[in-house]
């Protein structure tokens, strides 16, 4: 449990993959430990202000989750791909 969580429509969540910056939108007061992560595991987003964890992927599997709102239309654009590897991965 977050002591303040992570709320609000500008929240700067850095893909670890490529280190690009997306701002996100979020309303959580909970984070994974990305230290204790099961084998297979690796944290595949964090928050740029605190540095939480905000998204998980397996290594091996087509598996991955992100505590983010991930914002296909009525609003920002920029993490829809993660709806068309989900799709790609069904």
């Amino acid at each position: 449990k977050m002591k303040y969580g992570n709320r609000g429509m500008n929240q700067p969540c850095v893909d670890l993959r490529s280190g690009r910056c997306y701002i996100t939108p979020q309303n959580h007061g909970f984070a994974v430990d990305s230290s204790s992560l099961p084998p297979m595991w690796k944290p595949l987003f964090i928050n740029a202000n605190d540095l939480t964890n905000e998204g998980i992927v397996h290594t091996d599997k087509p598996f991955f989750s992100v505590q983010f709102h991930p914002e296909a239309s009525g609003g920002p654009l920029d993490t829809s791909f993660l709806f068309d590897k989900f799709v790609g991965h069904v």
